[in-house]
């Protein structure tokens, strides 16, 4: 593409999100991009209330759209038409879209476009786990993503295993399809520190869990797995992130007589996470399903011994580093969990997963993402 190259930049995400995996993948690649091609120009729009930072670089322009978000009564009548009159106002600030590249953060395309369209696919839950998700928003949003992935130039996928899922499930070219990796921050790495961060509270050894507690986390099986584990008199489960304990959430950690062993811990920063990997008996990764998994990265980057469920993208992307166990297994867990405490953080799993993780880096990510661009620019 000669001059320059511009790309429009939809920063839903960014107003859907407190944090995540999602906005950090695009807050650490978008500036990257932009210093590693003086030609690139990234306009990032914002439609409505921020609840988080935007990545900041002198070629990222931010653009403000009007938003209406108060809908009064009756709403059936008048959805349709704010919807419409929110999309107006984004079509007037962005144009047609010639001669550019709309990239949304998360599944969103501007009507009659006509610049290019690319698409990154974070992971294929929704449809994977229909009977989890079967409200009629779940089944909007599979509707929405569907067209989003139909209608790109280019798809990315965050890993081999999120294109198997993306190609079983939809009628796209595969040669469209793109694997692009996502990374992890330099921040974290194996520390030999004593110095307690300000407002960490630990008494005693703990286990880890980090992220929300949705159903497809297997939140129910690492408790009650937990609650039969012998060692637990001696070691907390540590909860990192997600949302405040809900009621019956309290209800079940009160009736497995463990609420004073299970921590919630909320709102801390990369430099707290660094610590608590770093003194973690253990990472505890009970999923059924992901995409991708930035945290394996980092937990492997601190040393710390992971307890995986053996899903298809850790294996894919953590090789035999993770102790794994069967996600529909609470014994196969408890086994894990001895076996971690056993090894420890001397073991050959730790030593490798430290080499491992070195081939992975949020600039080969950009460097990458950036010739998608170039590619679907070009043609």
């Amino acid at each position: 593409m000669l001059g320059e190259m511009e790309v429009v930049v939809d920063g839903i995400i960014y107003q859907l999100q407190l944090r995540g995996g999602i906005s950090r993948v695009f807050s650490e690649i978008l500036p990257r991009m932009c210093s590693m091609d003086g030609s690139l120009r990234i306009y990032m729009l914002k439609q409505g209330r921020l609840k988080q930072s935007l990545p900041v670089h002198p070629h990222i322009t931010f653009c403000s759209i009007p938003y209406i978000n108060h809908c009064p009564y009756p709403r059936r009548l008048w959805e349709p038409i704010i919807r419409i009159a929110n999309e107006s106002m984004r079509r007037l600030k962005v144009g047609s879209g010639k001669n550019k590249i709309w990239h949304s953060t998360y599944y969103t395309i501007p009507k009659k476009w006509k610049g290019c369209l690319i698409v990154t696919v974070h992971d294929m839950i929704h449809e994977r786990f229909p009977d989890l998700y079967n409200t009629k928003n779940d089944e909007q949003f599979r509707v929405v993503k569907k067209h989003c992935i139909q209608e790109a130039d280019a798809v990315v996928c965050v890993s081999e295993n999120t294109r198997r899922d993306l190609l079983y499930f939809y009628e796209v070219n595969a040669d469209s399809v793109y694997v692009i990796p996502n990374a992890y921050s330099d921040v974290f790495k194996k520390r030999q520190t004593d110095n307690i961060p300000a407002g960490i509270s630990i008494e005693q050894p703990f286990l880890m869990y980090i992220g929300s507690r949705a159903c497809y986390k297997n939140f129910d099986l690492l408790i009650r797995a937990y609650s039969r584990w012998p060692q637990r008199k001696e070691i907390n489960l540590l909860f990192v992130g997600g949302k405040l304990w809900s009621q019956s959430e309290q209800q079940v950690l009160t009736e497995l007589g463990i609420e004073n062993q299970v921590k919630l811990l909320r709102d801390i920063n990369d430099k707290t996470l660094c610590y608590l990997y770093n003194k973690a008996v253990g990472f505890v990764y009970p999923s059924l399903y992901e995409g991708f998994g930035i945290v394996l990265l980092e937990a492997m980057a601190c040393g710390c011994p992971i307890i995986a469920s053996r899903i298809p993208s850790t294996v894919e992307m953590a090789g035999d580093c993770p102790i794994y166990f069967d996600p529909a297994e609470e014994d196969d867990l408890l086994n894990a969990l001895d076996i971690a405490l056993f090894q420890g953080r001397s073991s050959e799993r730790i030593r490798a997963g430290l080499e491992k993780v070195k081939s992975y880096s949020w600039d080969k990510t950009a460097t990458q993402t950036l010739k998608v661009y170039r590619a679907i620019g070009a043609s």
